[in-house]
């Protein structure tokens, strides 16, 4: 046998069609006009206008489930055209449901003014509907069967019923665990929007300072043709065009003084042009220094080279035998910056980003030359002879520490050779040949030409000016900061660092954000950076104090 599925509207057509037909016998129609009040004129236009009216009803009930099923169906990651779709489907669905509620009402008013109901059909009426509420937010709740039972035979309003269901849904979903199967996480709309815009004021800033080639990210390309001005009125919510100076400039002010999302999207896009010239540079400094990440703005001690203990021999006992770390006595400190930098109304006005790009430029410019300046004041310390270190109260580079030549020479292979030399015979805490090699040569400008020679590839014609392998693949590197003769050799600081630099854990570079003050034309920025350098070991590195070629 087969089994069909009828939909509440049919079978609500289907119980007219039977009922009209009872009707017809005399003493079924008396019956039925004593029991619901209906005036006696005709029963039966009155009983097909309520039915007509019920199946109405149960179609906006379909249509609204399918609606909230629809909505469902919108899940962050959709391709474009699956949302274009389902957005078009929900929206038919909408109007197909504004137009039985259109009905539903005309109905109910033709009903009223030709039924001539009764106090008690109005109250079979109100209790048809309490019934009716009470299962259809029971059901979107998750409620149990029994539970709405007790509210429909308690008498329960319907008021009071959606009450309780919320508090019981809110209930359940706090106290959900949370998991990639069971929970869905989608971006708020607003968040989509600021990722988007500050993606595409990232390409503009790019493609306004020269740069060729530049690709606005997919979900910014809606934006991507948008100025300052244009993102701004879209984010405060302005309609119309911008025709006039004056225009732009309210909108900018309304949209930096308002709590809207432009600041930030402002701020983004500063940050990311920032962020992304100053990871991009390489400053003399990290030729020699290793890279450190403090998680707060004390004093930290840093582990130098040769400071693991080596392993022991474990013993017939199986037992693994015991050792100390070294603990280093070097300490490195991160201390907080900043500076307040404007941004002029006329660059806004203007819309002109090439010239905030190039400021952008500068910014990171003279960060990093900042940056280096300090760490070389590091290294040229006590007459060129580094920081005092506080494990053995002496400077880096010292005779004790066989890493200082004791009297000047220049650069040359045997000399250079010498060098290598020192760095090789370093040992560690545990006594053991560290056999350190040099991976860059560091002059300041009146030996660097000297440095590039020393280093470029020659055929000698003497066996003594014959380079060997290891010194071609020596860096030289210059640094203004190195006045006279000296030079020095640095290890490879991931390997043996002698520096370290210091930013703080999460804030890896300079970061800028964005006021709108009342007494400047334009916009403030702010640049915060948090940075520090400090020596913390000798046996990475040699000095000499240089001497003119012979």
């Amino acid at each position: 046998m087969k089994a069909y599925r009828l939909s509440i509207a049919a079978v609500a057509v289907l119980a007219a069609v039977a009922v009209t037909t009872l009707l017809a016998v005399p003493d079924v129609q008396a019956s039925v006009l004593a029991l619901f009040h209906w005036p006696s004129a005709n029963p039966v236009e009155s009983l097909q206008m309520a039915t007509a009216l019920a199946g109405l009803r149960a179609t906006h009930g379909e249509l609204t489930t399918r609606i909230a099923a629809k909505l469902a169906e919108l899940v962050d990651g959709l391709p474009e055209a699956d949302v274009r779709r389902i957005e078009g489907e929900h929206d038919e669905l909408v109007r197909q449901a504004e137009d039985v509620q259109r009905q539903i009402t005309a109905a109910e008013a033709a009903e009223r003014s030709g039924g001539g109901e009764t106090g008690i059909d109005a109250a079979i009426r109100a209790e048809r509907a309490r019934v009716a509420g009470i299962g259809d937010i029971g059901r979107r709740a998750g409620l149990d069967a029994d539970t709405m039972r007790q509210a429909i035979e308690g008498g329960e309003t319907l008021e009071a019923f959606r009450s309780r269901a919320f508090d019981a849904l809110a209930s359940r979903q706090a106290s959900a665990p949370t998991s990639s199967v069971n929970a869905s996480i989608t971006r708020d709309e607003t968040d989509t929007r600021r990722r988007a815009m500050s993606g595409a004021l990232v390409a503009r800033l790019a493609r306004a300072s020269g740069e060729r080639n530049v690709q606005i990210p997919e979900m910014s390309r809606a934006y991507g043709e948008m100025g300052l001005a244009e993102m701004a009125a879209e984010v405060i919510g302005h309609r119309g065009h911008l025709r006039t100076p004056r225009q732009v400039v309210e909108v900018m002010e309304r949209a930096f003084h308002s709590t809207s999302d432009f600041p930030g999207i402002f701020s983004d896009a500063l940050n990311t042009r920032l962020l992304g010239r100053y990871q991009q540079a390489m400053p003399t400094y990290r030729l020699f220094c290793a890279p450190y990440v403090a998680t707060d703005f004390r004093a930290i001690n840093v582990v130098r080279a040769g400071d693991f203990p080596a392993p022991q021999r474990i013993l017939e006992t199986g037992e693994i035998p015991a050792s100390t770390f070294g603990e280093s006595k070097e300490q490195l400190t991160v201390h907080p910056y900043g500076v307040r930098i404007g941004i002029s109304r006329q660059m806004i006005v203007n819309d002109n980003l090439g010239a905030i790009d190039q400021m952008l430029g500068s910014y990171s410019d003279v960060v990093l030359n900042w940056e280096n300046g300090l760490a070389f004041e590091a290294l040229v310390s006590n007459s060129y002879t580094g920081p005092t270190l506080l494990t053995d109260s002496v400077v880096m580079f010292h005779t004790s520490h066989g890493n200082e030549t004791a009297s000047g020479t220049a650069i040359t292979i045997a000399e250079v050779g010498k060098a290598r030399a020192q760095m090789m015979k370093q040992t560690g805490l545990n006594g053991r040949k560290l056999n350190l090699q040099p991976v860059v040569i560091l002059t300041g400008p009146d030996r660097l030409t000297e440095a590039e020679q020393l280093t470029a590839t020659i055929n000698p014609a003497l066996i003594a000016s014959a380079q060997t392998d290891w010194m071609k693949r020596l860096r030289p590197a210059g640094d203004a900061n190195i006045t006279g003769d000296h030079w020095y050799t640095f290890a490879d600081p991931a390997v043996a660092p002698c520096f370290v630099y210091g930013t703080l854990q999460g804030f890896e570079g300079p970061r800028l954000s964005v006021n709108d003050p009342f007494t400047v034309q334009g916009i403030e920025v702010k640049l915060e950076h948090d940075f520090g350098v400090a020596g913390i070991d000798y046996r990475g590195a040699t000095h000499n104090e240089g001497a003119p070629p012979s």
